[in-house]
């Protein structure tokens, strides 16, 4: 397959114009597609996107799940996909063989594939035998599918944005935001969305005045305390402390995974609750609010979230009443405020008749198309929506930039 910039060429007898302009396409499916490709070279050419998942977090085995889901999902499509896997050290790799989890799987599964950079929208392969850059495609847009650590939390952002590709994900300021659970506690209290009773601990307070801390904690917030690393997402770290001596054990274990805790007060009676949003053009969708899990004195952890078969309770609930409507408008309100883009999901804790916002995903597990799509077939009109609204704006948004003049007055 050949390819030219922000383009792939299809194989013969896959989608070809012929030399003459005679059409010998032999998939139906690809023909409602041809408003979005080009005519070039007695050939058509395919927009690429690239699918960033992986990087140095703990959530990154969940992130190998959700960008092989989105690169399979997108496959076949009016987009030619290019898998992008970042490693611990992030530096950036593709291979064909990418699509599929069972790559991942294999002991220097890294050795088949191509370390890669992406300047000006355009993708090298590196070859540090000669020292030398191959050109291997240009990009229309990208798509992240990192959970936590540097992906998720601005710095696939702000990469695509320095090389001026498109990204159908959130930017890097809010994403910044919403990883800290701490920062997303302090956006919500100034959009007036209520929020549990909790403290921040950074590693070195708690190590120069961890006693004062522990009776801190007791007075304010009282037993059970949940403690969740600020950081980490997918629940990993998250503890319930019944005294102090536990909770004492359970900031110690979350400081092995973070540098910063949060510690709150433990609701025994809640129920955990997701709803999500998504923008095409100014308009917002939300989705309806879904009871994720709800059983007394339990956390919808790690286990119960993707280790456990059963859970006392899970799947498509929705809500109704005034709890539905808090929660959509809580959502809407926090999607536009934050300028968010692509796909978010907000998780929220219901005890009796109120409702707490608990943390906001800007990069949700498996992009969240369950609370849109009722099934997977659905979810490539939803992926490439939400790519084709990113190009939109990206094309739409570019603004002036003024000199100031200001080193001229300066003398030599």
């Amino acid at each position: 397959m050949g390819s030219l910039q922000g383009f792939d060429i299809f194989p013969n007898g896959f989608a070809v114009i012929g030399l003459h302009g005679r059409r010998s396409i032999t998939n139906e499916k690809y023909k409602k597609h041809q408003s979005e490709r080009i005519f070039c070279g007695g050939v058509f050419l395919l927009k690429k996107v690239a699918v960033i998942f992986g990087g140095e977090a703990c959530e990154r085995e969940i992130s190998i799940i959700t960008g092989t889901f989105a690169c399979n999902v997108l496959r076949g499509g009016k987009y030619s996909v290019l898998p992008v896997f970042l490693d611990e050290k992030k530096r950036a790799w593709t291979s064909e063989k990418f699509f599929e989890i069972g790559a991942f799987k294999e002991k220097d599964f890294l050795k088949k594939a191509e370390e890669i950079i992406i300047k000006g929208g355009t993708v090298y392969a590196l070859n540090e035998k000669n020292n030398r850059l191959k050109r291997l495609c240009g990009l229309v847009g990208a798509l992240n599918c990192c959970h936590g650590g540097f992906g998720e939390g601005g710095g696939v952002s702000a990469w695509m944005e320095m090389q001026g590709v498109p990204l159908a994900s959130p930017p890097m300021a809010a994403s910044a935001i919403c990883l800290d659970k701490a920062l997303t506690k302090v956006m919500a209290k100034g959009l007036n969305i209520p929020i549990v009773d909790g403290m921040r601990v950074r590693e070195c307070d708690y190590r120069h005045r961890g006693e004062f801390l522990l009776k801190n904690i007791a007075r304010r917030l009282k037993f059970p305390v949940i403690i969740k690393p600020t950081h980490l997402g997918s629940s990993i770290g998250i503890r319930v402390a019944k005294d102090e001596e536990e909770t004492k054990r359970a900031i110690e274990a979350a400081f092995q995974l973070d540098n910063c805790v949060l510690i709150e007060r433990f609701l025994e009676a809640k129920r955990d609750v997701n709803c999500a949003a998504y923008s095409l053009g100014d308009e917002v969708y939300v989705s309806e609010a879904e009871e994720a899990f709800s059983a007394a004195n339990c956390v919808y952890g790690f286990q119960e979230k993707y280790l456990k078969k059963e859970q006392k309770c899970g799947g498509r609930v929705l809500l109704s009443g005034i709890l539905r409507q808090k929660i959509r408008s809580y959502t809407r309100t926090i999607y536009k405020k934050l300028n968010l883009v692509g796909v978010v999901r907000v998780d929220y804790l219901v005890e009796g008749d109120k409702v707490y916002l608990s943390e906001v995903n800007t990069v949700p597990g498996s992009l969240a198309y369950y609370l849109f799509c009722d099934r997977i077939s659905e979810t490539k009109s939803f992926l490439e929506a939400l790519i084709d609204d990113a190009v939109s704006k990206n094309q739409e948004s570019n603004k002036q930039s003024i000199s100031t003049g200001i080193l001229n007055s300066i003398a030599k």
